[in-house]
């Protein structure tokens, strides 16, 4: 039995309310705070809070520190002839030298990037502390992953939450899934699994109109499997799902939590969630179920693509629901699993070279099944049933199988795949269910804030080029900073390839591509063949890089250099890739705040976006850019002028308060 429960039907509650929101307000200490606030997950620091000691302020800042991902150190203090601190500076250790910090003979290790994150506390006249000025931003990426050494307070929010009781109860038309929750302790094991599971949906209800939520009950109404994903998640499936990874990390390797994530690349070539899952079971039957609520999530659009490890029962489920996606195997989970196959045998070394070679190191899919077939004869595996398994299945996993497909930059080079493991550092296999729920948001924001501090990287910075073509100038403007260093990467190797001309059929040309490459770590030569249509700028390679990443390969554009081609049609620009698109989900509010926490970011792209509309609109003209370049040297010293004086009237407040 399966019931459906999506954003806009309320649960049933008999009693009790939902205080999903675990950040507590800003508040004002005008004599005590009440000891037991320490546990509190703290809101970002603002000017004019109000703390009643020093060590509160400073427990307070080391909560909120270690809730966003940085360390601090105090950078100044200063004390009065009573011994109390009057002034203090609290700042981002990666703003301050490794050395010793002030009252503690322990070396800080963290690097000086010159952050400028701080809070400047000054003493009032009533023995309280102050906040007078906060800077927010960082200028490196914040680790969240320090949070999880705090795991003891994230036991402790979750053991504070009221336990709802909850009854079932049926409608005339309809069960109300929602208010079985209680017996979802049969998936999710631990006391208190199942109320945090049902805050936390509430608390997304409110937060977020497109917050999506399925159950799969049994006939008993218990919960077997649940799917959910908010609004981002469901916005950036419109510009990411081509691609959908299935991450069953915590399955097979038993975490308590029973996770499931659908997980894609952005333009940048980083992780973006699409959904989560909790699966009791893990048949055929249960993925079926899972791979079916994203696609209703999704309004019934596919993925072109899906990366799943080697499993029966997905690859079954797969066949079911998406029928016309392709589907792959991830080949390093398949290339570890061979090598353990055969870890017994004689020469195991040299077979696993061997078989190493035969999958990364053939182009097409003749060569590949011969080598495999020498293989099998070279060192007796007729009667391997094992490997004649993953042989038969050879489209689903080896790379001259499946490069010819779009993967959205996932590799298939050895030792490179990245498995997109989403949650990475935030689940362990002890983690339950309650901590998860508290992490997620905490993961989530790391991420977006990550992309968006690549977003604004790509906006107001451009990389060199390291050529003087004008296509690679053409991908600069178009691409964001980490897929213009692939297409790089591509340039650079072209000077390892000899071009020539093979045949020629009217506007039709067929060149060979000769590049010198290292295999086994010898020099050898590896033909490539490129087909250029001089008519339409039509080009392939036999190498399928731009077919499975999406980036144009050294070969083509060794050949484009031949042919005096000086700009590539837009159908070799991908949008997916590009970095001046404004894309529905980041203006998806959410219920971490991204964009709180990045006010200098905010400021900073809206200038950027600002001054390039006006250096575009002037270079066009000799005297319109010399106009624009003696403005801005005229507004670069009235600026310097202001920022100083706005820095020492901050003194002075701070000063004039001690």
């Amino acid at each position: 039995m399966t019931d459906q429960c999506d954003s806009h039907t309320p649960l049933d509650i008999n009693s009790g309310g939902c205080e999903g929101n675990l950040v507590s307000p800003p508040r004002e200490c005008k004599r005590e705070i009440n000891s037991s606030d320490e546990d509190d997950v703290f809101p970002v620091p603002k000017a004019g809070m109000v703390f009643c000691s020093e060590s509160e302020l400073r427990s307070y800042y080391t909560k909120y520190a270690n809730q966003l991902g940085f360390r601090f150190v105090t950078r100044t203090s200063r004390r009065g002839h009573d011994g109390r601190t009057k002034y203090l500076i609290l700042a981002c250790s990666r703003g301050v030298r490794g050395g010793y910090v002030a009252k503690r003979k322990t070396f800080a290790a963290s690097r000086k990037q010159s952050c400028q994150a701080k809070m400047n506390v000054s003493l009032c006249k009533d023995g309280t502390y102050k906040i007078r000025m906060v800077t927010l931003s960082h200028n490196h990426e914040l680790n969240l992953r320090l949070h999880l050494r705090h795991i003891d307070l994230i036991d402790k929010i979750a053991s504070d939450q009221k336990i709802i009781d909850m009854r079932f109860k049926r409608t005339s038309e309809q069960s109300d899934c929602r208010s079985s929750l209680q017996k979802a302790r049969h998936l999710t094991g631990e006391d208190g699994d199942a109320e945090a599971l049902h805050k936390y949906f509430m608390r997304m209800q409110e937060q977020d109109k497109n917050f999506f939520h399925m159950f799969d009950l049994d006939d008993s109404f218990s919960v077997k499997n649940v799917f959910w994903a908010d609004g981002r998640s469901r916005a950036a499936y419109e510009s990411f799902g081509d691609v959908v990874i299935v991450d069953t990390t915590c399955l097979s390797n038993q975490y308590k939590v029973p996770l499931v994530t659908f997980v894609g690349v952005n333009h940048h070539g980083q992780s973006i969630l699409f959904g989560c899952g909790l699966l009791l079971h893990e048949d055929s039957e249960s993925f079926v179920w899972l791979f079916q609520s994203l696609l209703h999530c999704m309004s019934g659009v596919p993925p072109k693509g899906i990366i799943t490890d080697h499993c029966k029962a997905m690859q079954k489920a797969v066949e079911t629901v998406y029928l016309s996606t392709r589907h792959r195997w991830c080949i390093s989970n398949i290339m570890k699993k061979v090598s353990q196959q055969i870890q017994g045998y004689p020469n195991f070394k040299s077979l696993r070279d061997h078989l190493h070679n035969a999958v990364y190191d053939t182009l097409t899919t003749n060569d590949f099944e011969g080598k495999w077939k020498k293989i099998v004869d070279e060192f007796g595996l007729k009667d391997n049933e094992w490997l004649e398994e993953f042989f038969l299945e050879r489209h689903h996993w080896v790379p001259s199988f499946v490069r010819g497909d779009f993967w959205a930059g996932t590799s298939i080079s050895p030792c490179s795949e990245s498995t997109h493991t989403f949650f990475d550092g935030y689940v362990s296999r002890q983690t339950t269910l309650r901590q998860f729920i508290v992490q997620c948001d905490i993961a989530l924001q790391y991420k977006a804030e990550n992309e968006y501090v690549a977003d604004v990287h790509s906006s107001c910075n451009s990389q060199a080029c390291v050529t003087k073509s004008p296509i690679e100038q053409q991908f600069q403007t178009a691409y964001t900073h980490t897929k213009f260093l692939e297409v790089q990467h591509e340039f650079v190797g072209k000077a390892d390839c000899n071009v020539s001309i093979a045949s020629e059929d009217g506007s039709i040309c067929h060149y060979n591509v000769i590049e010198d490459v290292i295999i086994a770590d010898k020099p050898k030569e590896s033909m490539f063949e490129v087909t250029y249509n001089r008519q339409n700028c039509d080009i392939n390679c036999n190498c399928h890089l731009f077919e499975f990443r999406g980036i144009l390969c050294r070969h083509s554009l060794a050949v484009l250099s031949q042919e005096r081609v000086k700009e590539v049609p837009c159908k070799y620009i991908l949008d997916r890739w590009r970095k001046n698109i404004r894309r529905k989900y980041a203006y998806v509010k959410t219920s971490y705040g991204v964009q709180h926490f990045k006010p200098h970011m905010q400021r900073l792209e809206m200038l950027c976006n600002e001054f390039n509309s006006i250096a575009n609109a002037a270079a066009e003209f000799e005297d319109t850019s010399s106009f624009v370049k003696v403005a801005l040297c005229n507004l670069k010293e009235k600026l310097e002028a202001w920022t100083t004086l706005l820095r020492k009237s901050s003194q002075v407040d701070v000063e004039e308060s001690q």
